[in-house]
């Protein structure tokens, strides 16, 4: 196999199955509750362990490849994600699999913004790379989608934990890919390490993520306390993990803010969908993967063509669109009641689908877009940690709201009502925001 293909390989396959890891679980969280005898704030925990572990560690995954090599750190991440997986296939309680998730999510910190990279300095050609982030982004978001598919009918002929074993034989192979096909690049200057700022950047994630899942006001002080400490570590720290006047550029700025709302409202809708079918529908696992298909499909085409259409459009006019027809697909889901036909139910998943398929490799365009060659871990890496950041905590919110809802279909609407005014007001901001930047 040719270098270049086995590049393309190594990374999209390594970011496939990273970001698989954040929607694979939805299907099977019923079976894991009953199986490990865990409540739903603790089924919370099996999905935001990783998302808060991955988002509190990849601004330092970036700087990481920037600064000791990005085939290096991008390989390593990938083989203990790889592991990770294994040791997450074979735990025998709820506390050893929240562990090993968090393990993934640490190892994922690596791989994501690693990939980017790799990418960026391979392609330096702006409209190669549109159309390479483009294939990225097709990738990433089918992962985040097809998670229910496959994982559906692995629990119910092999069991929950084969959702993660199926990891190591992919991640096997990426590693292998990764060896022969990736080159070697860095920019040891400006990557150094920022230890107190990681530590305050895990701390008021996860701070934050725990006070809306358990509703604990104490850990919300903290949480806000130690994200002004992390912001004023940030400005005062020679080399920080968080570029924050960086923040100056309206258009970085813009990409961060879009980049959570993505997050926060798009992100956690496989895993609410994936409880409201089993549960309030009582359809199985396997049948409540095949009812999401509408939402994969249009996820993954729009994904694929979106780097084409930036390139022709620029991004600048696609992102606008994306995150309105996402916010449209929040708002469908008012349409539904406990015996809405199928045919209903597909309309908002599929609104979903087109928008967050046109949203992921705009944001990260203009977000890298007009920034030095040598910040592009760095960048890419907070893109992608606003996002994940975003995910956590919508996981959280919007699970809180399905949770406490009169019925399942009620709570459900009321979370993507939340979720659709999220991506609606991101969206005028995106409009005016860019259009005054041109």
């Amino acid at each position: 196999m040719p270098q270049q293909k086995l590049l393309v390989t190594a990374v999209f396959l390594g970011s496939f199955m990273a970001l698989l890891d954040t929607s694979v679980v939805s299907l099977a969280l019923p079976t894991i509750q009953q199986d490990l005898q865990t409540d739903f704030t603790d089924l919370q925990w099996v999905v935001d362990s990783y998302t808060v572990a991955l988002a509190a560690a990849i601004l330092t995954g970036g700087t990481l490849g920037d600064r000791y090599g990005r085939k290096r750190i991008y390989l390593t991440g990938l083989t203990a994600f790889t592991l990770a997986s294994l040791a997450c296939g074979l735990a025998p309680t709820q506390g050893l699999l929240i562990t090993a998730r968090t393990a993934q999510g640490v190892a994922a910190a690596t791989v994501i913004p690693g990939a980017i990279a790799l990418l960026a300095h391979a392609y330096p050609d702006p409209r190669q790379r549109a159309r390479m982030l483009g294939g990225w982004g097709a990738v990433t978001g089918s992962a985040l989608v097809i998670g229910p598919l496959i994982g559906g009918p692995l629990t119910d002929t092999l069991g929950w934990p084969t959702i993660f074993l199926v990891n190591v034989p992919i991640g096997a192979f990426a590693i292998f890919a990764g060896h022969r096909g990736l080159t070697e690049s860095s920019d040891p200057t400006h990557g150094a390490l920022d230890l107190p700022g990681q530590l305050l950047a895990a701390l008021w994630i996860g701070s934050f993520t725990y006070a809306v899942i358990a509703a604990n006001p104490i850990t919300a002080a903290i949480g806000v306390l130690a994200l002004a400490a992390f912001i004023t570590v940030e400005l005062r720290a020679q080399h920080p993990m968080l570029p924050i006047r960086l923040f100056t550029k309206p258009r970085f700025t813009t990409a961060i803010l879009t980049s959570f709302a993505i997050g926060f409202a798009a992100y956690p809708l496989p895993i609410l969908i994936a409880i409201y079918l089993q549960q309030a529908r009582g359809v199985t696992a396997s049948a409540a993967g095949v009812q999401v298909l509408p939402y994969v499909l249009c996820n993954a085409v729009l994904a694929f063509f979106s780097g084409r259409l930036a390139a022709r459009f620029t991004a600048d006019r696609v992102l606008p669109v994306g995150t309105l027809l996402a916010g449209l697909g929040g708002f469908a889901f008012l349409l539904l009641d406990a015996t809405s036909p199928y045919w209903l139910l597909a309309v908002p998943f599929a609104l979903s689908g087109v928008g967050l398929g046109l949203s992921i490799t705009p944001t990260n365009l203009v977000g890298l877009s007009g920034l030095p060659a040598h910040r592009t871990g760095t960048a890419s890496g907070t893109v992608n940690a606003a996002r994940q950041t975003g995910t956590a905590l919508g996981i959280a919110a919007l699970g809180a709201l399905l949770n406490h809802g009169t019925t399942l279909t009620t709570g459900l609407q009321t979370a993507m009502t939340v979720a659709g005014a999220a991506l609606l007001v991101v969206t005028v901001l995106t409009a005016t925001t860019l259009r005054k930047d041109e």
